[in-house]
């Protein structure tokens, strides 16, 4: 299945001068969920079965289902598959890496052997993998038409061209912020020259008569990669009463790690139609997110007659604190044999997100020993979503977070899953999730469909394994803005991927 998204992304242009911004608070609030290899292929749709070290992230109640001790490891591959449109030109970037989605520990204390009151109390521990950002892809094309960095001459319109220059009183990057780093840094490789004080023209253009005309077909090629992820150690505690109601709480502390690296560059097809006597250039941009965030979560599991589940859980906003750093270079080259390699000093910044209240429903049927069905809802509003400064201050983020507010909405995820146990030692798996849209007008929603089996001895050791498939999705891009009479050329992604999850565990 496609989902065809109408949108224009500026991907080299979609990073704010200090690498905080929207999208960056939206990336780091959203889950993926992978989960232990029987979730994962059951659409992780297990809010009202529990007995799921990688549930309790989804709903705290799972531990007090358990009757058992265990122990779960959960080694996982992630693949990525971006197929690029751009220019007439189409590329395709295929990644593997491996990880872990879980590691977890239950262990359950009879408190009670009678027929009802509180029976038992059970504790846990996890490691869960919650999202993974490892994306990569490439793009190229010819261009006749237009160029990147007259994007940035045009932008600079109206900006003194005295306050560009890299001195030793005088460092741009911090002094002057009506620039960017990437117009600071196109200047002084001398990729730009003055029309006037404050009219700038750009290597790739020639000026005929009191025209400025896009001087030859350019080569131009992007390429970007993300990595890192959102985890979680959890803390558990639950409560089986009377076998029929099962409570559960959570401390969450998560871990956040993200890594963008982005390289485009332009080069001439024909060096001699450049009257700047432009080759090419190259413009390289690097950010790295880290921080910790904490959050509670509280969830339920009925059992009102036999068979039938009813579960639900809510989370806390998660108080994240970020830092990030940054750094961009660009490096120019010139068909006279000139050269000009500028780079940016290194940006750092603290600054905290609140991600959205979250809450999940589910009811599942089990069928006795022969198996069961499954279905999950869980709903979180991102336009609560709430960028500050690392002391508390939402000053410096009015403009952000008026954004979030305002493009932002609520988004509901969509999880269902069927177990089948033909012969006893032995299951077949089946699930779908879907994730919805959190942008009104961008954005796109995601659908995955996963399978499994199960393998358990009578002496307690398990394995499990898992495959997940996310389904093709598109969206359109633009490596550049459009500027003065010149629109930039329109590209596609279309994304697709899927997760081997292997889950070895011990109960006893």
């Amino acid at each position: 299945m496609k989902k065809i998204t109408l949108i224009i992304i500026s991907l080299t242009l979609s990073v704010a001068v200090f690498g905080q911004g929207a999208f960056d608070a939206l990336r780091f609030s959203q889950y993926r969920y992978e989960g232990t290899a029987r979730s994962m292929a059951m659409g992780n749709a297990f809010v009202s079965l529990g007995a799921d070290s990688y549930s309790m992230s989804i709903n705290p109640a799972a531990s007090a289902i358990y009757k058992y001790s265990e122990f779960t490891f959960t080694p996982s591959l992630l693949n990525t598959k971006i197929n690029s449109e751009y220019l007439g030109n189409n590329d395709t970037e295929n990644w593997t890496r491996a990880g872990v989605s879980n590691l977890g520990f239950v262990t359950p204390f009879v408190v009670s052997n009678t027929g009802y009151g509180l029976k038992s109390l059970t504790f846990g521990i996890a490691i869960n993998k919650l999202n993974n950002f490892s994306s990569r892809s490439y793009s190229f094309g010819v261009n006749e038409s237009s160029s990147w960095l007259s994007a940035v001459a045009d932008g600079l319109y109206g900006v003194n061209n005295a306050n560009l220059d890299i001195t030793n009183d005088w460092n741009p990057f911090y002094d002057f912020p009506e620039a960017t780093w990437r117009e600071i840094l196109a200047w002084n490789s001398n990729l730009l020259d003055p029309l006037s004080q404050n009219e700038y023209i750009s290597a790739t253009e020639n000026i005929q008569g009191d025209m400025i005309v896009h001087a030859g077909a350019l080569g131009q090629e992007f390429f970007r990669e993300q990595k890192g992820s959102l985890s979680e150690v959890l803390f558990n505690v639950g409560a089986n009463i009377s076998d029929k109601l099962f409570l559960g709480a959570n401390l969450g502390v998560q871990s956040l790690e993200f890594n963008d690296y982005q390289r485009y560059s332009e080069s001439a097809q024909n060096p001699a139609l450049f009257d700047s006597k432009f080759s090419g250039f190259t413009h390289l941009f690097r950010q790295t997110s880290s921080g910790v965030g904490l959050n509670f979560k509280l969830g339920v599991i009925a059992i009102p007659f036999e068979g039938f589940r009813l579960g639900a859980s809510i989370a806390t906003p998660t108080w994240l604190f970020l830092k990030d750093t940054w750094d961009e270079t660009i490096d120019a080259r010139y068909s006279d044999g000139y050269k000009s390699e500028i780079l940016s000093p290194i940006g750092e910044y603290n600054y905290r997100v609140n991600t959205p209240l979250r809450w999940n429903i589910g009811a599942s049927y089990v069928f006795g020993k022969i198996g069961l069905l499954s279905v999950d809802y869980e709903g979180a509003d991102y336009s609560t979503v709430k960028m500050l400064s690392e002391d508390g201050d939402d000053r410096d983020f009015r403009a952000t977070n008026n954004y979030i507010s305002g493009n932002f909405r609520s988004a509901y995820t969509l999880r269902a899953g069927a177990e089948v146990r033909p012969i006893p030692g032995f299951a077949l798996r089946a699930g779908y999730t879907k994730y919805g849209n959190p942008e009104k007008t961008l954005g796109y929603e995601s659908e995955y469909i996963s399978g499994g089996l199960g393998f358990s001895s009578s002496a307690g050791i398990f394995l499990d394994v898992a495959f997940q498939q996310r389904l093709k999705d598109t969206e359109y891009f633009s490596l550049y803005q459009d500027y003065t009479n010149h629109t930039a050329p329109v590209g596609s992604y279309e994304t697709s991927g899927w997760k081997l999850l292997l889950t070895l565990g011990f109960r006893f």
